[in-house]
């Protein structure tokens, strides 16, 4: 069941490839940094593509919507109370609910903790990492109301998680690989 996640999250890099290179064109630039920048970008451009689908209507509608799904938030796909749905998923959920709702979450949000302080000399430390994370998870999340999507702060969690694992393995492999800093800006 996650290899369906895995394939779409492939099909909207390639989707977004074409664009990608016609924006930043990388053959004028070092090699290596554009070879990880463009991965990282076509990752996360991927990532929001597929976080963020959903019904789209007029805004005024959007913001009506996501007014009414707040006061009504028990009984349409708005979960406020952290680590009920994690706690609801280990004690009643499948294999494939716990790989594709707990598991997947943390590590689709790794890649963005490893990339941003890899790239960018700004994120290089734990705090910028951690803001940087519970930043776009917030935006992802409320983004989601306003277009159908559950929305769940244990996403923000499970996410911003993801992100701070995603900062330690760039610190770590700072450590063994000190040349993997030439990378940054």
């Amino acid at each position: 069941m996650i290899s369906v996640y895995i394939l779409r999250l492939f099909v909207a890099m390639l989707v977004c490839l074409p664009v990608y290179l016609l924006i930043r064109r990388p053959w004028r630039f070092s090699c290596r940094r554009e070879i990880v920048l463009g991965v990282f970008v076509l990752f996360m451009a991927a990532l929001l593509f597929l976080t963020l689908q959903g019904t789209y209507g007029m805004p005024k509608d959007a913001i009506e919507y996501a007014r009414w799904r707040i006061q009504n938030w028990q009984a349409y796909g708005v979960n406020l109370i952290p680590f009920r749905t994690i706690c609801s998923i280990f004690k009643y959920g499948s294999i494939d609910q716990i790989m594709i709702n707990l598991v997947a979450n943390v590590l689709m949000f790794v890649p963005w903790g490893f990339g941003l302080p890899l790239l960018w000399k700004k994120f290089q430390s734990v705090w910028a990492v951690m803001a940087a994370s519970l930043l776009i998870t917030v935006f992802i999340e409320t983004w989601q109301l306003f277009i159908g999507r559950s929305v769940d702060v244990d996403d923000i969690i499970l996410n911003f998680f993801g992100g701070c694992i995603g900062g330690v393995l760039y610190s770590l492999t700072r450590k063994l690989a000190p040349d993997i800093e030439k990378l940054a800006e």
